[in-house]
């Protein structure tokens, strides 16, 4: 996994079937690999105090997070496993937050599990993270299953 440049480390403290999980932060045209996701310390989560309170939702500016599990396919190449989106709001200005940690969780759970869960993204988001996955990943992306490709190009 050093090579794809997609974790920081090449082991990993977790069990095996996490150790290929990272974040890809989708804020606005900025796209970027931002392993601090994982234990909710991304560059955009420092100093934001959330909540899940659906009245905060829509407060600030929205961030998309998309899980990625990476793996290998059937002629051993590494590719994208599985593929889980959510989001969160922050206001800097305030440094208050909404974000529901539980669908963070359960999308971390799919994408570890080899599913596609990415609604929560629009249409621009989901180029965006395609084009990303294309220009900085190429070999990932073109091994990945077609489902998942035509999941984020449709």
């Amino acid at each position: 996994m050093e090579e794809l440049e997609l974790t920081g480390q090449p082991r990993h403290k977790t069990p095996d079937e996490l150790s290929g999980l990272t974040a890809v932060i989708i804020d606005g045209e900025n796209v970027y690999v931002d392993k601090g996701a994982l234990h909710a310390k991304s560059r955009v989560e420092r100093g934001i105090s959330f909540s899940d309170d659906p009245a905060r939702r829509g407060q600030g500016r929205r961030v998309a997070v998309a899980w990625v599990s990476l793996g290998r396919n059937e002629e051993h190449q590494p590719c994208i496993h599985g593929l889980g989106a959510c989001e969160m709001w922050v206001n800097e200005g305030d440094q208050t937050g909404y974000k529901r940690l539980a669908e963070h969780v359960n999308q971390m759970d799919q994408a570890v599990k080899g599913r596609v869960s990415v609604d929560v993204l629009g249409s621009e988001e989901r180029r965006r993270l395609a084009d990303f996955f294309a220009e900085n990943h190429r070999d990932v992306w073109e091994a990945s299953p077609a489902s998942l490709r035509d999941a984020l190009l449709r």
